[in-house]
């Protein structure tokens, strides 16, 4: 418990300096003053035993723009390399390769994806991205068929849909329907 641990003085400058000044600031004026390391936490569990009030108003109020904001068209890069576009308010991200292929050649149908033919995640040539069916995608996946040369991804899929539709054949249907 701070309270024990601070001294008639130290507990006095936090009373006189906490008016107008938010934890944070006030955490290293007290700790610059006093040669200490205390933590934002122990000041602010201090002004609310004592209840002491800043006057300083941090909650978020109506039409205040958030300080991670970003405006549609904005980019980032999630951890496994893919580029995500911001298309509309509130946060509605697409994949990058998704937008380029949608504005250029047309909508994607459901249980088809877009993939990279070089395996270039940062490679948005309308050229180098190619329309699979989920299950091609992933039986290319699943049997290293995808490469860092277009061609032969190219080729790799077209290996993978024939994998897929012989086995459809022998299993004696079509499971288009079927979820991925």
């Amino acid at each position: 418990m701070l309270k024990n641990k601070l001294t008639e003085e130290e507990q006095l400058f936090i009373v006189n300096n906490v008016k107008g000044k938010q934890v944070s600031e006030l955490t290293d004026l007290f700790n610059k003053q006093f040669n200490k390391n205390i933590t934002e936490t122990q000041i602010r569990n201090f002004k609310k035993r004592n209840k002491l009030k800043s006057g300083v108003n941090t909650k978020f109020c109506k039409n205040q723009i958030p300080h991670n904001y970003k405006p549609v068209g904005s980019e980032f890069a999630d951890e496994r390399g893919y580029v995500y576009i911001k298309i509309a308010d509130p946060n509605e991200w697409i994949t990058k390769q998704r937008y380029v292929y949608e504005k250029h050649i047309g909508i994607i149908p459901k249980g088809h994806s877009v993939i990279f033919a070089d395996s270039n995640k940062r490679n948005f040539d309308v050229d180098n991205l190619i329309l699979a069916r989920n299950k091609d995608k992933l039986v290319a996946k699943n049997k290293h068929l995808i490469f860092d040369d277009a061609d032969l991804t190219k080729t790799g899929l077209l290996i993978a849909k024939l994998i897929n539709d012989i086995h459809e054949k022998q299993i004696g249907g079509n499971n288009e329907n079927i979820k991925e």
